[in-house]
């Protein structure tokens, strides 16, 4: 008797736990609803896709992917926000991190860029000098005389 109490209480927990995993990733899916169908979700994609432009250059296609993105945000209704404000203190906040990210990304990767193309017109002009033709040698005798 004793354990299948044991056992009827094992199994509430786990049963409970599992809702609570449950209840979780439902509010993670509000959550991220609500970002999606916030007013600045297409900024804070702009802002984040420029920081991956400035980042990664031109190694992917940054416009196919915020295309993509678009869409899905488009396709996505407005929902009724509980507790608006916070997160539009949220989303301000994180596409201002996000610009002055990319700023601080900018600074030194304009500074090398800079480095860069002077040291190449540096080079570039060091390989057009023309060297002067050297002087033929002249061959002076014991008394200061010129043989040549």
């Amino acid at each position: 008797m004793e354990a299948n109490r044991n056992s009827s209480e094992n199994t509430e927990r786990h049963f409970g736990e599992g809702t609570l995993e449950e209840e979780d990733e439902e509010e993670m899916e509000i959550l991220k609803r609500r970002i999606s169908s916030h007013p600045l979700y297409g900024l804070l994609v702009d802002s984040h896709l420029d920081c991956l432009k400035v980042g990664l250059g031109n190694v992917v296609d940054i416009d196919t992917s915020h295309r993509i993105v678009q869409k899905q945000a488009d396709s996505r209704s407005s929902l009724s926000m509980f507790n608006q404000e916070e997160l539009d203190q949220f989303m301000e906040a994180y596409c201002t991190a996000l610009n002055k990210l990319k700023e601080a990304m900018e600074e030194p990767h304009l500074e090398t860029m800079a480095f860069i193309n002077s040291m190449h017109s540096q080079l570039k002009d060091l390989g057009r000098i023309d060297p002067r033709p050297a002087e033929p040698a002249t061959m002076f005798s014991g008394e200061g005389k010129k043989l040549m």
